[in-house]
């Protein structure tokens, strides 16, 4: 009987130190993990770092490389407009002063005191260096010095020319007879100064036909 309870004793004390110890280890844990969860609440209430801080302390580099960028690209920008208009206007006198070198125009027909009837129609041939599409032309008394009204002369002021074609088909108007020269003031928009000779106009003799 002594023995049994020396035994239940020992069992008894061996129990109640384990669950002290479980009991102590368990405390100690859990205060671990309170203070942690203190930690980390006291660290997420701290006040974040306000974003105008962060700009106030990168403002003074952003802005110097800002400047820099600024003056490179005006700089580059000043440069290209002083550059492409200069080129620019180089290059189209170039192409203007070629274009106008290039045409060269002189009348086959008329010819120097030709005659030609009011009424009829004639073919104003002419040679070029150049293919013709578009011809500015103009009758001019000769006397006067004086442009005739296309609707009297009956010469358009703008001629489209065919294809591989250097004439022109004019039935001559209503004009006084007198001496005349046909102007050409330009040859495919690009204004040029050329004249036919000097040639006569006259009224139909009767009994004659164009």
């Amino acid at each position: 009987m002594k023995n049994f309870v020396r035994i239940f004793l020992i069992c008894f004390v061996l129990v109640g130190s384990t669950a002290f110890f479980v009991y102590h280890s368990l405390n100690s844990f859990n205060n671990i993990i309170d203070n942690l969860s203190a930690s980390t609440f006291a660290i997420a209430k701290l006040p974040p770092i306000l974003f105008s801080d962060k700009t106030n302390k990168e403002q003074i580099p952003t802005s110097t490389l800002e400047t820099i960028s600024t003056s490179a690209t005006s700089t580059e920008t000043s440069t290209t407009t002083e550059t492409i208009p200069i080129s620019t206007v180089s290059t189209t006198t170039e192409t203007i002063s070629t274009s106008t070198e290039d045409l060269k125009l002189s009348f086959i027909f008329p010819k120097k005191n030709s005659k030609v009837y009011i009424g009829c129609t004639y073919q104003l041939s002419f040679h070029s260096s150049t293919t013709i599409r578009l011809l500015e032309t103009a009758l001019i008394d000769a006397g006067a010095i004086e442009t005739i009204d296309p609707i009297a002369s009956g010469l358009a002021r703008e001629n489209k020319i065919e294809p591989n074609s250097q004439s022109l088909d004019w039935k001559v108007g209503a004009v006084w007879p007198g001496e005349y020269y046909i102007r050409v003031s330009g040859i495919n928009g690009v204004d040029l100064e050329n004249y036919s000779k000097v040639f006569t106009i006259s009224k139909m003799p009767k009994g004659i036909k164009c």
